[in-house]
């Protein structure tokens, strides 16, 4: 078995709007980013023919398998959500986020996030300057993210894959709202 390599994920910059799977699928088909469904999975998709065009890679070695070649890991687009209200998505990669007041390390942000089941996440108090944010105003550095719908590609190592502004673009013409993404690794 493979270890995960990471993946790039897309969600609304608000954590409570919730875009309509059904209006992403078509136009992120419409425009290339997403191709065959995968056998066996609703949510997920082979890359489309535009897919290269729409997530730009950078690296000395960049190297990704855009096809399925035996049980190795390969590049593919999946969706998670709809979910009731918003989730924390975090992986190994993730490290201690900025206050959006002060810019402090919120060292202990994994004692301080609220249960994921609590009915409303309650604001932070930042231990340097005091002041309470939501967690998703903290400043998560690509590396965390909270949603009620995401948009995963899989198999990007983290930072190595950028959303093309053409892509984000298209994603808030579509919902009528912006649009972020950041990387996580299981």
């Amino acid at each position: 078995m493979s270890v995960h390599t990471g993946r790039l994920l897309l969600r609304p910059r608000d954590p409570f709007l919730l875009p309509e799977r059904a209006l992403l699928t078509s136009v992120l088909a419409d425009a290339g980013l997403l191709g065959a469904p995968l056998a066996g999975d609703d949510n997920a998709f082979a890359v489309g023919e535009r897919f290269l065009q729409l997530v730009t890679f950078a690296g000395c070695s960049v190297r990704i398998e855009l096809s399925p070649v035996g049980d190795a890991p390969f590049c593919h687009i999946r969706f998670a959500g709809p979910f009731r209200r918003p989730v924390f998505l975090s992986g190994r990669n993730t490290r201690p986020p900025r206050c959006p007041a002060c810019r402090a390390l919120l060292r202990s942000w994994k004692e301080s996030l609220p249960d994921r089941e609590a009915p409303e996440p309650m604001p932070i108090a930042c231990p340097a300057c005091g002041e309470a944010s939501p967690p998703w105003d903290y400043d998560w550095k690509e590396q965390a993210g909270f949603g009620r719908l995401f948009v995963w590609i899989e198999e990007v190592f983290p930072g190595e894959a950028t959303p093309t502004p053409a892509l984000m673009a298209l994603l808030a013409e579509a919902t009528g709202y912006e649009w972020r993404h950041f990387y996580l690794q299981d």
